[in-house]
């Protein structure tokens, strides 16, 4: 992924967040003459305490067609992406006395290479359901359980799915959100994507350049 210096993330905590807020990953194989091969999972994310670790797991269909790449696969490309957003130049409140500015889209997004296997194992597999549910249930006045669901309607629905385990071995984040604009232009583009009802690419704008200030004032201290 291209990432000029201004959006680049290196904290793991940050790419950690993109992980959990946005779930529904892109899964990329390459398989004999089937090439490359993408898939759109929820995926959930386990450290593993005592090894440090750190994984990312799913339950997938049996029958999808991109398996037998998941199986002891060395080489796997996971795509998150945040909420994302065309920035108009009439948010930019210099671009009323120059005119000199383009549109741009802004994003987040974090590309994680790992190893993966398929893991074919009862326990695991309601495992994961419990997790991603309590994870996606979170916050509602109700919270839906897996268990509330008949056991023989489970067990027969859990038939026709396999566990998947992605292995972390490293990462790339990008947060791109006006970083490189002066303090003025960032707040009008914050303030336009509020009133254009795009609260979460607002908030996303804000955060990732207190961070970006944060951190550059680390480094002249």
């Amino acid at each position: 992924m291209y990432i000029p210096k201004h959006y680049l993330e290196e904290d793991w905590e940050q790419a950690q967040y993109l992980i959990e807020h946005y779930p529904l990953a892109t899964v990329v194989t390459s398989f004999g003459e089937e090439g490359i091969i993408a898939n759109h999972f929820p995926l959930l994310y386990k450290e593993d305490k005592e090894t440090g670790k750190k994984y990312l797991i799913a339950h997938i269909a049996k029958k999808n067609h991109q398996i037998p790449s998941l199986q002891q696969n060395d080489d796997i490309l996971v795509i998150f992406q945040s909420h994302n957003s065309y920035i108009s130049p009439s948010y930019y409140p210099t671009k009323a006395e120059t005119h000199k500015f383009v549109p741009t889209w802004d994003f987040a997004s974090v590309h994680i290479k790992g190893k993966s296997r398929l893991i074919d194992d009862f326990d695991f597999v309601r495992d994961q359901l419990n997790a991603l549910t309590t994870q996606q249930e979170k916050g509602r006045a109700e919270p839906w359980k897996v268990s509330e669901a008949p056991e023989p309607y489970l067990k027969a629905m859990q038939k026709a799915i396999i566990g998947l385990e992605i292995e972390i071995d490293s990462f790339s984040c990008k947060y791109k959100f006006e970083q490189a604009m002066p303090r003025k232009e960032i707040d009008g583009v914050i303030k336009g994507l509020a009133e254009d009802k795009l609260p979460e690419v607002s908030e996303l704008t804000k955060t990732a350049n207190e961070r970006a200030e944060l951190k550059k004032s680390k480094a002249t201290n």
